[in-house]
């Protein structure tokens, strides 16, 4: 994931530097179009790239989970045992 951080930050520094470069040309130039498409193609990287992250933290997010209701589960039967003795004692 650390890698993926600093694709972005490398990304999102061509765009400042791509950006800077429009101010070299007239809004109805060819050359300001395709900066417009470099900059609109590393806004796609970066989505791309967010998007993968955001796969990877759901699954890490649902493996942890599963191993939690996994544990709770495996322990019930101890805490309906316990519950039963605790109410049978207090009858």
């Amino acid at each position: 994931m650390f890698k993926d951080k600093n694709k972005i930050i490398k990304s999102i520094q061509k765009i400042n530097k791509l950006e800077e470069g429009l101010s070299l040309f007239e809004e109805g130039d060819e050359e300001y179009l395709s900066v417009l498409v470099k900059i609109q193609g590393l806004y796609d990287e970066i989505s791309d790239t967010a998007l993968e992250c955001f796969k990877e933290m759901t699954t890490k997010i649902r493996k942890t989970g599963q191993k939690r209701i996994e544990k709770g589960i495996d322990q019930l039967p101890l805490a309906i045992k316990e519950s039963i003795v605790d109410q049978v004692n207090d009858i």
